[in-house]
């Protein structure tokens, strides 16, 4: 009887043990598969926050998206505020404002030339005299330098050792190769030296 009853005993410690050491693994292995997951979970938290973060960026929105705004007025359909890519062309701006009227003079403006921020579009009527004040307007900055990619001949002429030849040179210069990238570029100009140059720096700017 005793035998009995310490076989049995011995049968239900081993049989606790055995117990005991199957909820340990099963423990263990929830836990490590329960860690596992949360260190996925931490990884793909992470990515998304980089990837919110190289999206929201400083830098995330290209110069596609970059908006200028012009204004388009005189002998155009629908005078206004227009808003263009930054690489925009004059042709644009006037397609916008609702095209040309029928008595525009559609050779006023080089309608290949780039729009900068700001810039006021003024198409005249055919034999129209352009009044000074709109035809000035967008010339000089706020530190009243002159804008070689807005400045008309006669504008240019008040800067010191610009002729009318010369004045007339830089007009032709910006309505055949483009707009000026850098004031610099006014020395691929014949008869503008370094020194002509140097002499007018300060008084001249690009927009």
């Amino acid at each position: 009887m005793k035998k009995h009853l310490l076989i049995s005993a011995g049968t239900g410690i081993i049989l606790a043990i055995s117990g005991a050491f199957f909820l340990y693994g099963r423990y263990h292995e929830e836990a490590k598969y329960h860690g596992q997951r949360e260190n996925e979970e931490t990884v793909r938290s992470e990515a998304s926050v980089e990837d919110r973060s190289e999206g929201d960026g400083p830098g995330a929105s290209g110069a596609e998206d970059q908006k200028y705004c012009v204004f388009v007025c005189g002998a155009v359909r629908q005078q206004g505020i227009c808003y263009l890519n930054a690489d925009a062309r004059i042709f644009e701006a006037v397609e916008q404002a609702g095209g040309f009227t029928e008595d525009a003079d559609t050779t006023y403006w080089n309608l290949a030339e780039k729009v900068y921020d700001g810039q006021r579009v003024y198409v005249p009527k055919i034999g129209e005299t352009v009044p000074e004040h709109l035809a000035s307007g967008n010339m000089y900055d706020s530190s009243g330098r002159l804008d070689l990619n807005a400045a008309t001949a006669e504008e240019l002429m008040k800067l010191p050792g610009i002729g009318q030849k010369k004045a007339e040179d830089i007009v032709s210069y910006r309505k055949t190769v483009g707009r000026f990238q850098s004031t610099e570029e006014l020395m691929n100009i014949p008869g503008i030296k370094e020194s002509l140059y140097l002499g007018i720096r300060d008084k001249i700017c690009i927009r």
